[in-house]
């Protein structure tokens, strides 16, 4: 059945299958789906290098990479790789087998000079790459950084704890 949450849960175990004796944290971006975040979901994740990101309802844009990244797979995987003829289970491992070799050792990556995955990987491991230890000097924040820097650019008052669009049945401001 299309949408059940079957697949999701297979779909997580092999992922955690793939993850058995990396010590690394591995990062997993899902939207606020009921499967993602269902307890099912999550008991599986527990006890794993798996840590959880999950976008705020209704908001692609907390992850517009992974969002950007999402819709050109599924184009090509239907465009190029006829994922939809795919009638049986095995069928479809074959189409994403292909096409997950064609994604890192064949097709350019723009964010990484039109390098592919595997190749950049190679080459970051002999040296050739510096490492910008990018992620080593993140502040964690509650608010979007972008959200930050457009309150602080933007004048307006600090307060807004008056401001509601928010009625009760009488019509008041809560």
């Amino acid at each position: 059945m299309l949408g059940a949450r079957e697949q999701y849960i297979e779909g997580l175990n092999d992922v955690i299958s793939l993850l058995k004796g990396t010590k690394a944290p591995v990062i997993l971006h899902t939207d606020q789906g009921t499967v993602y975040a269902s307890m099912a979901y999550n008991e599986l994740i527990k006890d794993t290098n798996i840590v959880r990101s999950m976008s705020r309802a209704g908001k692609p844009t907390d992850n517009p990479v992974n969002e950007a990244l999402n819709g050109w797979i599924k184009e090509e995987l239907i465009i190029d790789f006829g994922i939809e003829r795919c009638r049986e289970k095995r069928d479809f491992q074959e189409v994403m087998t292909k096409y997950v070799t064609f994604y890192n050792e064949q097709r350019p990556c723009f964010a990484i000079g039109y390098d592919t995955p595997t190749n950049y990987r190679k080459r970051y491991y002999k040296g050739e790459i510096k490492c910008n230890e990018t992620f080593e000097k993140r502040e964690l924040t509650i608010e979007p950084k972008f959200v930050q820097k457009r309150r602080t650019e933007t004048p307006c008052k600090d307060d807004f704890s008056d401001v509601s669009t928010f009625e009760n049945d009488n019509g008041e401001k809560l």
